[in-house]
């Protein structure tokens, strides 16, 4: 007589390449959940899941585009019959790296297309981290948040388009608040599940992605100044903060923001 095991859950990291995407998965290898990597640039995601087996951790990749209408297949092709123990999903488009429609598409309707996919397979206790920004803050107005409740579950949103205009930036801050908006409304949801779901505002982080940002915004550094503790924070600061809240410690914390800034919006505030 055989028996049959139950597959492990997995643990899903989007962005994976990118610095708080790398570090995400480092934390969670440590706390011993096995990886499923995602990204665009499959060469990085390779040498990241070489150094994580060499440590001793199980890693798989999934290279594509996270905004392409297939890739909830491809990921769902890749899961099979297995549950999700965590995700952070960190993959995202910042304002010099596309123009408004694209950012509303990749910051808000893939994020949405992400979580249709894993909210029937969460575990009991699991917890899904979608990181938002700081700046989402600024796009925190009633009009905004009514626009983006309107949408519900869509993964469209061109009603947003007219909001931000042809200003990437303002793109931004919308689709982030949408980020914002979508952990509180789907709290429930995941609930369902005895799962949960958070979001974090990362303020001025020393990636790449952001050193792009300050080059072209030299304005940041206002901001940096403006920052209570003085400085830029770091990938693995942001991580730390993904690995608790995917971990038993925040076993009853759902359906909120945690603002990982350094004191920036408290001190604009």
């Amino acid at each position: 007589m055989t028996t049959q095991t139950t597959p492990k859950p997995v643990a899903i990291i989007t962005g994976a390449a990118g610095g708080m995407g790398s570090a995400s998965a480092i934390r969670l290898a440590i706390a011993g959940h096995d990886l499923i990597l995602c990204d665009l640039d499959a060469g990085r995601l390779d040498t990241l899941a070489a150094t994580l087996r060499t440590a001793g951790a199980n890693a798989e990749v999934l290279a594509g585009d996270i905004s392409h209408g297939d890739f909830p297949g491809q990921l769902t092709k890749l899961l099979g019959d297995r549950e999700i123990s965590a995700v952070v999903h960190t993959a995202g488009l910042s304002p010099t790296r596309g123009d408004a429609t694209k950012v509303f598409t990749v910051n808000y309707d893939a994020s949405i297309r992400l979580l249709r996919v894993i909210q029937p397979r969460m575990i009991a206790g699991a917890c899904a981290v979608l990181i938002a920004s700081s700046a989402g803050y600024s796009a925190a107005k009633p009009d905004i948040d009514a626009a983006i409740d309107a949408l519900g579950l869509s993964d469209d949103s061109s009603p947003l388009h007219a909001i931000a205009g042809d200003n990437s930036g303002y793109a931004y801050s919308v689709s982030k608040r949408g980020v914002h908006r979508m952990v509180e409304k789907q709290a429930a949801l995941f609930g369902q599940r005895g799962a949960r779901i958070m979001s974090i505002s990362p303020g001025l982080i020393d990636t790449q992605m952001g050193r792009d940002e300050k080059k072209a915004h030299p304005i940041m550094d206002e901001m940096r100044k403006s920052t209570p503790l003085q400085r830029e924070g770091t990938a693995d600061e942001i991580a730390s903060v993904a690995a608790f809240l995917c971990s038993p410690g925040a076993s009853f914390v759902s359906g909120s923001d945690v603002k990982v800034d350094g004191g920036v919006i408290a001190a604009m505030g």
